[in-house]
């Protein structure tokens, strides 16, 4: 079930994280496959670490390629949209809803979708992420 953080099926393993430019052939069903991959990795980087976490814990990460700047877009910190660009956003938005930061404690609340209310807590030795 979609927003449903699933123990389960969180992967956790002592290998260590690495990654490798693909240095073979592909065809073009692997290569478009490889772009979302790595169009996917570089939208989580790009985010709020909470929010990535928040995607990451319910398997919300899937893309789509967008023609037009998102809702709330700021060219003045983000800069001018050029839409020449290949561009991928999520395909399902988040709204922040709410930022408290306090010394060594930060609270950040999202609006997603249909999947509800969400909050991500952060102490200095604990991660919390909770549906509100």
């Amino acid at each position: 079930m979609p927003g449903i953080i699933d123990p389960e099926t969180v992967n956790a393993s002592a290998l260590p994280g690495v990654w490798s430019p693909v240095q073979w052939e592909l065809s073009e069903h692997e290569r478009i496959q490889e772009i979302n991959n790595q169009a996917t990795a570089s939208l989580l980087a790009a985010v709020d670490m909470p929010e990535a976490m928040l995607r990451l814990a319910l398997n919300e990460t899937a893309i789509e390629r967008t023609f037009d700047p998102p809702e709330n877009y700021d060219p003045e910190l983000q800069g001018e949209w050029d839409d020449k660009l290949i561009t991928f956003k999520f395909k399902h938005p988040v709204e922040l809803v709410s930022v408290e930061r306090e010394t060594d404690y930060l609270y950040v609340e999202y609006r997603f979708g249909d999947l509800g209310y969400w909050k991500v807590e952060i102490e200095p030795e604990k991660i919390t992420i909770q549906r509100v």
